[in-house]
């Protein structure tokens, strides 16, 4: 009897001894094994606040030049007023955006000068070169229309002078993230036309004339400003 159970408490010591050695092995492997790398916290944030997908929609203010160029301008056709954007798009992936943007311009009468308007439509392309970074470049055609008018208080007979025609425009921003969908963003913008048409336009409130005239024009039209991106 004493035999039996000296053999059974040597065995369940041996056991005992095995699971003990077993647990102890297994901690020395853990620590032994190398922690996988974390990534640091200002990577995560940065990856996180440039994230773009999805529709896109911004809107933009500031200041703006246009300039008309032809052979009967005369260099009157230029002066600096209020312009500004709206564009919504798309994402194609994290270094390139799709969309369509309006420009538009305006100044009101001055002296001899009358009331002046620049709108361009185009289809743009927006590329980040570095998906982390916030800075873009963009470039794109469409069409574009200026605008040039006086109404005489007399008889309000309304005179103006119009050109349009092919456009491509160019531009730079940077995003400065606010939160994680809205971003601020400062923007140049380039807009240029081809030679396109040049008419006259005469508007006495009864009957409407318009003469296109045989000289043709171009359009310079540039932007300044300060815009709001909701991503």
């Amino acid at each position: 009897m004493m035999t039996r159970r000296l053999a059974g408490r040597l065995a369940g010591a041996i056991c005992c001894s095995g699971l003990l050695a077993t647990g102890a092995w297994a901690q020395a492997e853990q620590r032994a094994a190398p922690a996988a790398p974390e990534k640091p916290a200002s990577e995560s944030a940065a990856a996180t606040t440039t994230m773009r997908h999805g529709m896109w929609l911004s809107a933009g203010l500031g200041a703006g030049a246009a300039s008309l160029h032809c052979s009967v301008c005369d260099g009157e056709q230029q002066s600096r007023g209020t312009s500004g954007y709206l564009r919504i798009g798309t994402t194609v992936n994290s270094k390139l955006l799709l969309g369509a943007e309006f420009n538009g311009w305006m100044r009101g009468a001055s002296g001899d000068q009358g009331s002046q308007r620049v709108m361009a439509l185009t289809g743009n392309a927006y590329w980040y070169p570095h998906p982390r970074h916030a800075y873009y470049f963009k470039g794109g055609f469409g069409v574009s229309r200026y605008r040039s008018w006086t109404t005489d208080e007399d008889d309000g007979v309304t005179d103006a002078l119009t050109a349009g025609g092919f456009t491509g425009q160019v531009g730079i921003g940077y995003e400065v993230r606010v939160n994680p969908t809205m971003s601020i963003v400062p923007y140049f913008n380039l807009i240029g036309s081809a030679r396109g048409a040049l008419s006259t336009e005469r508007d006495d409130g009864t009957h409407f004339d318009r003469d296109r005239l045989p000289t043709r024009a171009n359009l310079l039209f540039l932007q300044l400003g300060l815009g709001m991106t909701w991503h």
